[in-house]
């Protein structure tokens, strides 16, 4: 009852999320503020709350996760009935049970000239017990400086846990905890006096090492690496092996700023991942490969900015008629796809979406494309009962997880969306190689009335011996053998084969990179069923969907 009262008294919003930031939690000033707790609760954060940045744009839940690892209050708006001024604070904390297991956050909203309930500027993390970033940063400030004006050489040692998400996500957060702890009292324990270890955030780490040269700084990052792959980290009876990636960056006269070291860090902490994991990979700007890595991260940075921008753009590619003999072929095909603002001009996704597959932003995309889409579905009611098909394309990675997976469904279920409007495309690489859960995806999508397309169909070593086995509604021909089968007879033959034998399995097929009327001829002769390429026109924003019998005849 105590506690009850000073929360009600408390003159700030006040949120618990747990770990997948859906809401749990609302003071009574919440709930006056923003609604009862009954409508909110489960809710995702982001999507029940209008929290914004003081700009307009929108929060990432990376943003939030950084507050909370850093121990920061950042500016934001939030707009509420009434409230002319909607600028606030907003100071995010971890929350975790006795156990020391992590349980969700906390969320303060506040004015701006008010703090948090208690102090979140502590210099200290609140896992291990290092200093944090800012801390470091500060530090990093200090060596760079030092370097400039004396003849000193330090370096920055940036560590990464190898595979900690995958420990995390199958043991739980509180073994991805337990293991940040003992990662940090190992790699302490190695280090010495006048050492500066830091925890940055999630499962990195920094090292700051004092007048040092690059071979001192190697040698130490390498002790580092092989102290914690002598660890033995077992969880509820499980053993994991564990091994950490290290990027090595001196810092001399001719480092010009933090910003700079950090970036170089986190480029050869990479490298060193893609080199193997458990590995020290130093930083030089003569290695090419380094530049092209330097290059691709510049591109995530780009990527979380358009996420946190709405910088993105859905656009919408027809798909035609060939065949239609039992007279069931939607009104209008499309297939969705999406495109990235930057710079005044509309990136096609081979300009961003190497990046985003490299370095594991695939899922924040997709998500991205279906909240997008299912908003535009909610604002044009009318499409719900016709006769239209939408395809949406759907990543490796976003199909390993389930949270992701749980979005879909409840983002079909809602009561504006009509399923059987809805196809989700999945790879053939991305199928067979993710076969378990593309088979479960597949099933609970039917159930609801949706449909599936396996795409870039025949590059694949076991393409018909997997066809047999995947419940998809259509078949998409890889455009490699579409484009040309005019004039190459091979070509032709693949194509053939391929929609004889869908056809017989029960599947639909369309052909893709269709440019020439010859092609579409050719294609109606082997009875192919749809047919898709620039040969109907550019992909157009899609601003409205004009629901006609869209026809290649």
């Amino acid at each position: 009852m105590r506690a009850e009262w000073v929360l009600g008294s408390i003159q700030q919003i006040i949120l618990g999320v747990d770990n997948d930031w859906r809401l749990s939690y609302l003071n009574p000033l919440a709930e006056r503020v923003l609604g009862s707790s009954h409508q909110l609760l489960d809710l995702p954060l982001l999507s029940a709350i209008p929290l914004r940045t003081s700009s307009g744009g929108a929060l990432s839940l990376s943003t939030l996760k950084e507050l909370a690892d850093n121990g920061e209050v950042t500016a934001i708006s939030l707009a509420v009935a009434d409230d002319k001024d909607t600028s606030r604070s907003l100071a995010v904390q971890h929350v975790h049970d006795e156990s020391g297991a992590h349980m969700g956050y906390s969320v303060f909203v506040m004015a701006p000239e008010l703090s948090p309930p208690v102090a979140v500027e502590s210099h200290l993390d609140h896992l291990t017990d290092l200093m944090g970033r800012r801390e470091f940063e500060r530090r990093v400030d200090n060596l760079v400086d030092d370097a400039a004006t004396s003849s000193r050489t330090h370096a920055l040692l940036y560590i990464d846990i190898d595979q900690f998400k995958l420990i995390n996500d199958t043991s739980g957060h509180g073994a991805g905890d337990n293991l940040i702890k003992m990662v940090a009292e190992r790699l302490n324990n190695e280090l010495f006096t006048g050492d500066m270890l830091c925890r940055l955030g999630g499962d990195e780490f920094g090292v700051l090492l004092s007048n040092v040269d690059t071979f001192e700084a190697r040698s130490t990052a390498t002790r580092l690496v092989k102290a914690v792959k002598r660890m033995n980290f077992i969880w509820s009876g499980i053993s994991h092996r564990v091994s950490i990636s290290i990027g090595v960056v001196q810092i001399d006269q001719h480092t010009l700023e933090r910003q700079t070291v950090m970036s170089q860090a986190d480029v050869a902490m990479y490298s060193a991942k893609e080199n193997g994991r458990g590995r020290v990979h130093v930083y030089d700007t003569q290695d090419k490969k380094l530049s092209r890595l330097h290059n691709e991260m510049d591109w995530v940075h780009r990527i979380n900015q358009a996420l946190s921008n709405d910088d993105f753009v859905l656009v919408r590619e027809r798909i035609c008629v060939l065949h239609d003999t039992e007279g069931k072929a939607p009104s209008a095909f499309y297939e969705i796809l999406v495109r990235m603002r930057y710079m005044g001009e509309l990136l096609r996704p081979g300009q961003f979406m190497p990046a985003a597959e490299r370095f594991g932003l695939m899922p924040q995309i997709d998500r991205w494309v279906i909240k997008a889409f299912f908003e535009f579905l909610q604002s044009n009611p009318h499409l719900k009962d016709e006769n239209v098909l939408f395809s949406l394309n759907i990543s490796g990675q976003s199909l390993c997880q389930d949270s992701f997976l749980e979005f879909v469904y409840r983002q079909l279920r809602r009561s504006y969306v009509n399923p059987n409007t809805i196809c989700f495309e999945i790879t053939e690489t991305v199928a067979v190689t993710n076969f378990e859960p593309m088979t479960r995806f597949i099933s609970r999508v039917h159930e609801l009335g949706g449909r599936f397309a396996l795409d870039d169909f025949g590059t694949g070593m076991s393409s018909f011996g997997y066809l047999q086995e995947l419940p998809v509604d259509f078949v998409k021909i890889d455009g490699l053998f579409v484009h040309d089968m005019d004039k190459n007879p091979v070509h032709e033959a693949m194509v053939r084969s391929i929609n004889d034998i869908s056809h017989v399995l029960g599947k639909k097929t369309i052909a893709e990179f269709v440019e020439r009327e010859a092609v579409v001829e050719r294609l109606k002769d082997v009875g192919v069923d749809f047919s898709q390429g620039y040969l109907y026109g550019r992909p157009e924003p899609l601003s409205e969907v004009l629901v006609d019998r869209h026809s290649a005849e």
